[in-house]
């Protein structure tokens, strides 16, 4: 018999922010070459990895595990995977669209490598991820034999959060190929009109926040 198909743990970010017809979320489009999602219009985020852990992050992230667990709502997680999940929105954000969750204690963010890991580049920094920005949004797991990323299955934390002040986020031109700011209405209108592919938690996310 084939053996079960693992499941990783991710995390994504549904970043928004005031628009001059209201609420925009951020969406990047997954490069079509892509064995997961590949084309499809999707939110910054990814798996999570074994560094997100790290006991040496307690001090990189504003809030303690337990306080991160509470938000979550889940007290069954122990402390190294909810600092995980929240140094992966973070990581992710940060990688794929060049937004970073964190702060220092100048008013202004110092520039932060890319080309090094992401704790390192925080300490260098001496930035600390600002996880109070990120706000619990929804969970999903992906089904058994799913068309969109065969052979493999996520279990995904969608957290919501504001695009920090005096950012702007940009696709990396690599994993993603394109980005858009869009009302959710219109992100969904785009799908329904074809313009666009969507998946399911897409569709859901914006469908909470999807009238006009």
């Amino acid at each position: 018999s084939t053996p079960p198909v693992a499941i990783r743990a991710s995390a994504t970010v549904l970043m928004v922010r005031d628009g001059p017809a209201g609420l925009e979320v951020f969406m990047v489009q997954r490069h079509a070459g892509s064995d997961v999602h590949g084309g499809s219009y999707v939110f910054p985020g990814g798996k999570v990895d074994a560094a997100d852990g790290a006991p040496a992050l307690r001090e990189r992230v504003d809030l303690p595990p337990s306080q991160l667990r509470d938000r979550l709502h889940e007290p069954q997680l122990d402390e190294e995977a909810v600092l995980a999940l929240h140094v992966a929105a973070a990581r992710e954000a940060f990688e794929e669209c060049g937004v970073l969750f964190a702060r220092g204690d100048g008013p202004a963010l110092p520039s932060v490598r890319a080309d090094q890991p992401f704790a390192d580049a925080l300490a260098a920094a001496g930035l600390r991820i600002t996880a109070s920005a990120l706000h619990p949004f929804s969970r999903w797991i992906t089904p058994l034999n799913s068309v969109s990323s065969p052979g493999r299955r996520f279990d995904t934390r969608f957290f919501v959060a504001a695009l920090p002040d005096g950012q702007e986020a940009m696709h990396d031109n690599h994993e993603a190929v394109h980005s858009v700011w869009l009302r959710p209405y219109d992100a969904l209108q785009r799908y329904w009109d074809g313009e666009i592919a969507l998946l399911p938690p897409q569709i859901m996310s914006l469908g909470d926040r999807g009238r006009p």
